[in-house]
């Protein structure tokens, strides 16, 4: 049964939020129509979005958000619909939801918010703290999801015969390599700096650690890379890998381009898992180095690469996204706070890239990511034994709304070494929780 929508106005906007709610969302086949006649003598499901309603059917009000086009400040007003944050409230009480559900989740899935004006971080990004899912409480909370599932109840409550997609809970482990190795194959410069800083902080069992690697004698505590192979496939998961692939500077110091084990550690995981680019700090600013990195490491692996996350989640709207376009990356996996767990779209599934500049929906999907490994050890301070538990809290919100949770952490959160003695065990236990029956 097809579901039809009336709106007044019929925008891109529209389109693209119509789509993902009730199409990827809960897979049911639209159509949107501006005609009322269309819509009156239509039998089948439906239902209006608009200023009031046509008769006595189905009916959300709108706020207006959908139909224009350009940027300015918004009220967000919270409210609390059916016990959970809501904003952009309306009046007309024929409406089934008391505020414009669809409007709002444009807006954070858009991230709207984002190409307003706003006081970076040290970094470039976007603070967590002026964000409307901070402010509003509901950061930790899939709130498009659950709009969605409310819709799909009233929608239920019309029109029983609706048939809707089965979702299913998905994970997606993913790793960083910002640096490839700790010690082995830096050049001598870099080597006999690291070996003097650490003389003089009088880190004596590192250095120990770093000498013997250097002879020979003991593995470099980033090389783990068969252990996250091995952990994935005793679960039948298969992780992504994102490599920092740039000439080094302050921000992206990973191992030498044209170092001949790093190429060989690049092929190897191409051959067992998927690899994407980790674009540079660095290739925000400039255009050509992004363009280059995605290049060189597609030379590196024989073929083109499609995924991509960027190193310190750095993202400018709508700048960031329209590169990677322009470069051929089809996936992101950058959408996240590094100081925060949780949902920065507000959503826990993938979703297409809106241009506001353009009004336009690209081929770019975005795969929001749900935690990552230093934002529990080095933002919350938590210790191996609390990180279980705080990550099950939010595979549990995910599984509620049979999403996609995205893990983020890196090579080195393996080594069993420094700050990262025993999280190994907090991985496997999140793994074994994620992929539980």
């Amino acid at each position: 049964m097809k579901l039809l929508i009336y709106v007044q106005k019929l925008s891109a906007r529209a389109q693209y939020i119509f789509g993902l709610i009730c199409q990827d969302l809960l897979g049911l086949d639209i159509s949107i129509t501006e005609q009322k006649e269309e819509f009156s003598l239509y039998e089948g499901a439906k239902f209006s979005y608009a200023q009031e309603p046509i008769g006595n059917e189905l009916f959300i009000q709108s706020n207006g958000l959908l139909s224009e086009t350009g940027i300015s400040e918004k009220q967000t007003d919270f409210i609390t619909f059916n016990g959970m944050p809501a904003f952009f409230g309306t009046s007309d009480k024929r409406s089934v939801f008391s505020f414009d559900c669809f409007a709002a989740a444009f807006y954070l899935v858009s991230r709207y918010e984002e190409y307003l004006p706003f006081k970076q971080d040290e970094y470039g990004r976007y603070p967590v703290i002026e964000s409307t899912a901070s402010k509003g409480g509901f950061l930790r909370i899939p709130l498009v999801n659950i709009w969605t599932e409310m819709f799909r109840k009233e929608l239920l409550k019309k029109y029983p015969d609706l048939q809707f997609v089965e979702r299913k809970f998905k994970f997606v482990p993913t790793i960083d390599i910002d640096h490839a190795f700790a010690y082995r194959h830096r050049n001598i410069f870099r080597t006999i700096g690291g070996i003097g800083h650490t003389i003089l902080r009088r880190r004596w069992k590192q250095l120990g650690v770093r000498i013997k690697v250097l002879l020979g004698f003991a593995r470099d505590p980033y090389d783990t890379y068969d252990y996250i192979h091995q952990v994935h496939k005793e679960r039948h998961l298969k992780a992504l890998f994102f490599i920092l692939f740039a000439q080094s500077s302050r921000h992206d110091n990973n191992v030498s381009l044209a170092n001949r084990v790093f190429r060989e550690l690049l092929k190897s995981l191409d051959r067992r898992a998927t690899v994407g680019i980790h674009p540079s700090l660095g290739s925000n600013k400039r255009f050509s180095r992004l363009e280059s990195e995605v290049s060189g490491l597609s030379d590196a692996l024989g073929h083109k690469i499609s995924i991509s996350r960027q190193h310190f989640l750095k993202v400018s709207f709508p700048k960031t996204y329209q590169n990677l376009i322009n470069v051929g990356i089809k996936h992101d996996y950058s959408m996240g706070y590094a100081s925060e767990p949780g949902f920065k779209a507000s959503i826990a599934d993938p979703f297409k890239f809106y241009n506001l500049i353009n009004e336009t929906e690209t081929a770019l999907t975005i795969h929001p990511i749900t935690l990552m490994d230093v934002t529990m050890r080095d933002y919350y301070r938590l210790d191996a034994s609390t990180g279980v538990e705080f990550s099950k809290s939010l595979i549990d919100e995910v599984k509620a709304v049979k999403g996609e949770f995205v893990s983020l952490w890196h090579n080195e959160s393996f080594s069993e070494s420094g700050r990262w003695k025993s999280w190994r065990q907090v991985y496997e236990e999140i793994l074994s929780y994620a992929t539980r029956k």
